[in-house]
């Protein structure tokens, strides 16, 4: 299927409506100032726009944000719970939300930070609460019209291909978008030469740790066992 580009803009606007109210709850949540913003990245943003676009799946359920300034969450009745999260950043829950990632604050341009928030081209996009917009980047155009799968930063060197994140939790979430995007939106996406290059120079103990990590992340036994199986046919095939 190739899409053209009304139908993409067809499919953001549709996601833009989708998205806002959310935005706006989250906005009151978090005593979020008029004039500050919030964006939403991930998995939240990108599957909206993948439902309109292809008529089909379910949006993920997972919200992840940056802030451009940080509010006040200790005097907030609105939250119900916060700590620090694994990434530096902040994990809470609401009155609206059980759980939303806060991944950076004190953010005034998301576009800075591509290299740090957005892992994979298909990640890279993102919601403006003030401007009720999405903004795609060139790499989730690229995404859209190669049907390919490919990491949004990495770095080659003498060791091969190194990305900012570990090799084997990469794989793993390759892989996992891979056959999400086929089960959910029939979207027959490819993975980079870049990514089966990391695939297949993992050693044996982050070939392990690749499994441990699906385990521990895959949110149904079904994903587990295709994540896993996968990799073993495109490894040992």
């Amino acid at each position: 299927m190739n899409w053209q580009i009304d139908d993409i803009e067809k499919a953001i606007n549709r996601a833009e409506r989708q998205i806002a109210p959310v935005a706006d709850v989250i906005a009151n949540d978090l005593n979020i100032s008029k004039k500050d913003d919030l964006f939403i990245v991930g998995g939240f943003v990108r599957d909206n726009m993948l439902a309109g676009l292809t008529s089909k799946g379910n949006v993920s359920k997972d919200l992840d944000l940056m802030l451009q300034q940080r509010p006040s969450f200790e005097n907030n009745s609105n939250i119900l719970w916060w700590r620090k999260n694994s990434l530096g950043g902040i994990k809470l829950g609401t009155k609206s939300f059980p759980e939303i990632d806060i991944f950076q604050q004190n953010v005034s341009n998301p576009q800075l930070l591509v290299g740090e928030i957005f892992d994979f081209n298909c990640n890279a996009l993102y919601y403006s609460h003030l401007k009720k917009q999405i903004f795609p980047s060139v790499y989730f155009y690229g995404f859209l019209s190669n049907k390919t799968i490919d990491f949004e930063n990495y770095i080659i060197n003498k060791h091969g291909i190194e990305t900012r994140y570990s090799p084997y939790s990469m794989v793993s979430r390759a892989l996992k978008f891979q056959i999400q995007f086929k089960e959910k939106y029939a979207i027959d996406a490819k993975l980079s030469s870049n990514i089966l290059y990391v695939l297949n120079n993992l050693d044996k103990d982050m070939e392990q740790k690749m499994f441990d990590y699906t385990k521990r992340k895959a949110k149904s036994e079904i994903l587990k066992d295709e994540i896993i199986s996968e990799y073993k046919r495109l490894r040992y095939k």
